[in-house]
């Protein structure tokens, strides 16, 4: 099990490429389910796909929540969280982590 202190190195639900500078990542999450708690090591950009409302937990223990749109497209620097779906509909986004 994950946990702040002993996050994983899942990012998303599935890898749907792995190339050279980049490995691209699908988030997929029922309202309610929560992704594992994570570090991303790199920098990344994710692309919201099917937008709904997220909670996102930090391992400093602040936490965030706001809405998305469908297209919204965030960078982002390194990080440990996890994030939840608190909407009503299904959360999905495409995450591009950058490799060093």
């Amino acid at each position: 099990m994950t946990s702040r202190k002993r996050p994983s190195g899942n990012i998303g639900t599935k890898v749907l490429a792995d190339l050279e500078r980049v490995k691209l990542w699908e988030l997929n999450l029922a309202p309610g389910q929560s992704s594992e708690w994570h570090a991303h090591q790199n920098e990344y950009v994710f692309v919201v796909i099917e937008p709904s409302r997220l909670r996102t937990e930090y391992d400093d223990g602040t936490v965030h929540e706001d809405d998305s749109e469908a297209g919204d497209a965030v960078y982002l620097k390194p990080t440990i969280h996890r994030v939840t779906n608190v909407g009503k509909g299904r959360y999905r986004n495409i995450i591009v982590e950058l490799k060093r």
